[in-house]
């Protein structure tokens, strides 16, 4: 009875203890929102526009909107993917490699690879425009 005495007192210490287990805070995954990117010869540009990919083609045959169905950050950018039934995009993303458009002589912050359905892969720029000799 003696011993049922002493684990009394100390009883509710130990039940309050186990409940305050420390709780972490959610991950949260880092996302474009929105991002645009060019290219030339053949012209094209390929939007992030919130949940959704936008894609235009100079000739018009290839336009198409998606839903993103993939989004990650990679060691050097990010990939986001979107697909559908007649449709596909992979945009990867290389991040601090600057990009010339060869055209108009701007430089941009970003490389930019585009992977669609039906007309292969493009090389382009995207991102924060470093300079632009026509604004000059």
């Amino acid at each position: 009875m003696k011993n049922a005495l002493l684990v009394m007192p100390i009883l509710p210490l130990l039940l309050v203890a186990c409940g305050n287990e420390t709780q972490k805070e959610p991950e949260v995954q880092e996302k474009l929102t929105e991002y645009k990117a060019y290219g030339t010869e053949p012209g094209w540009t390929a939007e992030i526009q919130n949940d959704e990919i936008v894609h235009t083609s100079q000739d018009g045959n290839n336009d198409f909107t998606l839903p993103i169905q993939r989004m990650k950050a990679t060691a050097t950018g990010w990939e986001i993917k979107g697909f559908s039934d007649l449709n596909n995009i992979t945009i990867t993303i290389t991040s601090d490699e600057e990009c010339n458009d060869g055209m108009s002589d701007r430089k941009y912050a970003d490389t930019v690879t585009v992977s669609v359905s039906g007309s292969g892969y493009h090389t382009g720029c995207g991102g924060e425009i470093l300079s632009d000799p026509e604004a000059a």
